[in-house]
């Protein structure tokens, strides 16, 4: 089987327990209450599930990885059947298996409350945006028209704790920054370079500078994936400086680049920049290097001869 996303795992279930086709109007968040990894869940599916022969499109592992079970294309059997106190929207009288593309999340803990890992919101947030993307699925919470809808929208009885403690409000936000993540400030590789401030500021534990503000939103987004600004940006070099002639406007240095808050764009106006931009690095220059002196040339062996018979016939002179 092919991928439908970039970069992930291959590992389709039988066609017995999928749909010949879906047109897919909604996308349905599962967690998995139970399994360490994708993988694993993905050959669980394989093997029949336990006797249900159920299937997802999609799972994302604590770790990041995806793991593909399904074409987008055909649909999958993780979403029959509509339960007492169902989401009113839902249609009745059809497989919502042809209507819906499934994404299940590896979550060891029973009750699914297992805190989700960035890696693992990195991936889902990312995986969501191309989805919705590629099947034109309106990228807000679901209605009557689409949109995304997590498991007990559909079997309130039993999977009310499906998708669990998934992130909504983090994913919604990504969705409209490109399907990108931001950093959360609690993030403990975070907390480990930084000081989380009673104003909500980060500073920093081995410069004693502050992030703040503007910055601060910047820092935590910027990249998209990894550890965002502390993977592409580093450490802050300054605090916020302000810029001689310039009102309302800031810099400050970090490891990798320059930032400014400049609303305004005085500054510089980079392509659909928002208030907070990298600004270009002064080019330093090498410093210029003086080339060595080149050697004396050697005196070939006729002139070094004369040069020894004047000096005998100079010394003979004194005599």
């Amino acid at each position: 089987m092919n991928v439908d996303q970039p970069g992930a795992i291959s590992m389709p279930v039988p066609d017995r327990i999928t749909f010949s086709s879906t047109d897919a109007t909604w996308l349905v968040v599962h967690k998995t209450a139970g399994f360490r990894s994708a993988q694993d869940v993905a050959a669980y599916f394989q093997s029949g599930s336990g006797g249900r022969e159920a299937s997802v499109h999609y799972i994302v592992g604590l770790d990041g990885t995806i793991v593909q079970c399904v074409p987008e294309s055909r649909g999958a059997g993780g979403n029959c059947c509509l339960a007492t106190g169902h989401a009113p929207y839902l249609p009745t009288g059809i497989n919502l298996n042809l209507k819906t593309i499934s994404v299940e999340h590896v979550d060891p803990s029973i009750d699914n409350s297992t805190p989700v890992p960035h890696a693992q919101k990195v991936a889902s947030f990312r995986l969501i945006h191309d989805i919705c993307k590629r099947h034109n699925i309106p990228m807000r919470e679901g209605d009557g028209s689409g949109g995304i809808i997590g498991h007990h929208d559909i079997d309130p009885v039993n999977r009310a704790r499906c998708p669990g403690n998934y992130p909504w409000d983090e994913m919604l936000a990504s969705l409209k920054n490109g399907g990108t993540t931001m950093l959360d400030i609690h993030n403990p590789d975070l907390l480990n370079y930084y000081d989380l401030e009673s104003d909500g500021s980060l500073k920093c534990k081995s410069t004693g500078h502050i992030v703040q503000k503007g910055i601060l939103a910047f820092y935590l987004r910027y990249g998209g994936d990894a550890l965002n600004g502390l993977t592409y940006l580093g450490l802050p070099l300054s605090n916020e400086q302000g810029v001689q002639g310039k009102t309302n406007c800031v810099t400050q240095q970090f490891e990798r680049g320059l930032v400014a808050w400049d609303p305004q764009h005085q500054l510089d106006s980079p392509p659909q920049a928002s208030d907070v931009y990298l600004l270009h690095q002064p080019q330093f220059a090498a410093s210029p290097v003086t080339p060595a002196p080149a050697p004396a040339p050697a005196l070939d062996a006729t002139a070094q001869h004369l040069r020894d018979v004047l000096a005998q016939i100079e010394q003979l002179a004194k005599v």
